[in-house]
Order: structure tokens, then sequence, then C-alpha cells
């Protein structure tokens, strides 16, 4: 039995999402949601990574799917995406 990935979800899924991307490819991870306000960066997410995009953080964090949440929104958004 493979093992258990964890599910997250991406806040920002501009140039910092896709600098981590590598990092962010493991077996125990596994991409289920993205967030963003540009509808081309979600389109391209769900082309991608056939996960659930979102026009919000708020929106993504409610998703059942979403285990955790990495932030790579810019950084004056840090918080408010940590209290969502």
């Amino acid at each position: 039995m493979p093992p258990r990935r964890l599910r997250i979800g991406i806040a920002g899924l501009g140039r910092a999402f896709s600098i981590m991307l590598p990092a962010l490819a493991s077996e125990k991870l596994q991409i289920v949601a993205g967030a963003d306000p540009r509808p081309e960066a979600r389109e391209r997410f769900c082309a991608d990574f056939k996960g659930n995009a979102y026009a919000t953080v708020e929106e993504m964090c409610a998703d059942t799917a979403v285990e955790a949440v990495y932030i790579s929104t810019p950084h004056a958004l840090h918080r408010a995406n940590v209290e969502a």
C-alpha cells in the first residue's frame, strides 16, 4: 500500500509558487487545490494539477480536501492568509 500523502493547497499561484514547485514535488505531498485572484493562473493550475482552483484563499481553505496550505502570496498578504 502506498504511503498516505498530505493534501495541500497553494495560496498564490505566481512566481513564488513556481520557484518552490520542485521542493513541493514529493511522495509525501499531493497538491489538491490552489488560490489566486487571476483567472488565467487558476485555469493553468487546473490544467497542470487537476485540482480545484479558487479566487480567494478563504474559499480554498473551506475545501475539505485541503489539509495544509503553502503560502506563496506577496508578503503583505501572509498574515491574512495564515488567519484564513
